[in-house]
């Protein structure tokens, strides 16, 4: 059992993930709870390495264990982008992958339903933050953490493992 991780999940990310599901329209919960939810990888990983403490070596046993995860489940990729975007602003290109989100002002509000056709308006996308790509498309907030917050309760806790998301 991952007691560490488990913790880590249950006192931050699940926290962290409810409030901004209370409030999905303030910019500043959404981005705590991308933060709390992608270091979910380095407590998975923080629980079963057995290396020494040199960086490098820690780094690419991270990065092993990381890519194993997102060959599970490939949204844990975007959410990495999401993440590191709105926490540091802009990321530079890396060799391995293209990103799915480089920068933080790619994250925005949906238009209301003030601001809709007449009769084309969902009152849920109203509250709703995404982030847009340059080609038009979008990845909804809520719905990349509901994922991967699914994706961990199983990874902790089995296939039948169901939250309060």
């Amino acid at each position: 059992m991952r007691v560490e991780a488990q913790n880590y999940f249950e006192l931050v990310v699940e926290p962290a993930y409810q409030d901004f599901e209370a409030q999905p329209w303030r910019f500043h919960l959404a981005v705590l709870a991308l933060v709390a939810t992608h270091h979910m990888v380095d407590y998975w990983f923080a629980e079963q390495y057995q290396g020494t403490s040199s960086r490098n070596e820690m780094a690419d046993a991270l990065n092993s264990v990381r890519s194993r995860l997102v060959s599970e489940y490939p949204d844990l990729e975007v959410l990495a982008d999401a993440a590191d975007a709105t926490k540091h602003g802009r990321l530079g290109s890396i060799r391995k992958r293209s990103r799915h989100i480089d920068r933080a002002d790619q994250l925005q509000a949906a238009k209301s339903l003030f601001h809709a056709p007449f009769g084309q308006g969902v009152f849920a996308e109203a509250m709703d933050l995404y982030f847009y790509h340059g080609d038009g498309s979008k990845v909804a907030v809520r719905q990349l953490l509901r994922g991967v917050l699914e994706f961990w309760r199983t990874k902790l806790h089995g296939p039948h493992a169901s939250g309060t998301a």
